[in-house]
């Protein structure tokens, strides 16, 4: 993916130069002190065979990672203006 557009501190978006697919990354401020985080994948998808297979393992394994990834954020963001309400890890 390459960087298509991008307006610091607001969002960035990137593709896959044939515009099959883009992937964007949004962050809304509510009100002093929160702000959300909001990321959006597109993507086109050829359903001949076999990429209709291809593109369920794709489909899953994006699901899996992407809430990894968020949740990964959401910690560092918390822990850094101490806002965390989980315990912390023993």
């Amino acid at each position: 993916m390459w960087v298509k557009d991008f307006h610091h501190p607001e969002f960035i978006l990137w593709w896959d130069r044939k515009s099959n697919g883009t992937w964007g990354w949004y962050l809304k401020e509510l009100d002093i002190g929160h702000t959300r985080l909001i990321t959006r994948l597109r993507t086109r998808y050829d359903f001949s065979f076999p990429w209709v297979i291809y593109y369920l393992i794709y489909d899953f394994g994006d699901i899996v990672m992407m809430r990894k990834c968020m949740l990964g954020i959401k910690q560092r963001a918390e822990q850094h203006y101490g806002t965390s309400r989980e315990k912390p890890a023993s």
